[in-house]
């Protein structure tokens, strides 16, 4: 499946099924995003993904594995968010940029992605482009924030 097709959808699907569209101000749009590669190596391990939004600074903690990629480069983060909501899909990519031997690769990474302010939703999901797993959802209230596998 496309990754974009996907992206697109999921994002359309989580507008859809949020009912009001926003609070007529600003998307809160990504203004920075930083992965680094804490381990990587051949293997299988569970993909995972911890994610903790600090509200205080409009940012994104990631601690996570990708898992089940042939890729051999390093990790980068994509987002897609929809104009007139303040919802947001983070990817996290496995690319393939370096020449190594072929085998099942692991990334144990950390990961911040910052905002211009607080969205109500943020799902992030594992590629390579392919999908590699479940995707996780932090869904951010006034009153609470909660962490959930989407």
């Amino acid at each position: 499946m496309n990754r974009r097709t996907f992206l697109s959808g999921v994002s359309s699907g989580l507008v859809a099924a949020s009912g009001c569209l926003g609070s007529g101000t600003s998307t809160p749009i990504v203004t920075d995003r930083e992965v680094t590669v804490v381990e990587r190596g051949c293997g299988e391990r569970q993909n995972t993904a911890s994610l903790d939004y600090d509200r205080s600074i409009d940012q994104l903690r990631l601690e996570g594995v990708v898992s089940g990629t042939t890729n051999c480069g390093g990790l980068d983060i994509s987002y897609t968010n929809n104009e007139s909501s303040d919802r947001v899909i983070v990817e996290v990519i496995a690319t393939d940029s370096a020449d190594c031997p072929s085998c099942t690769r692991y990334y144990d990474y950390e990961a911040t992605v910052s905002f211009r302010e607080t969205p109500s939703v943020v799902v992030v999901f594992h590629s390579d482009p392919e999908l590699l797993g479940d995707g996780w959802t932090v869904l951010l209230d006034e009153s609470s924030t909660t962490t959930e596998t989407a």
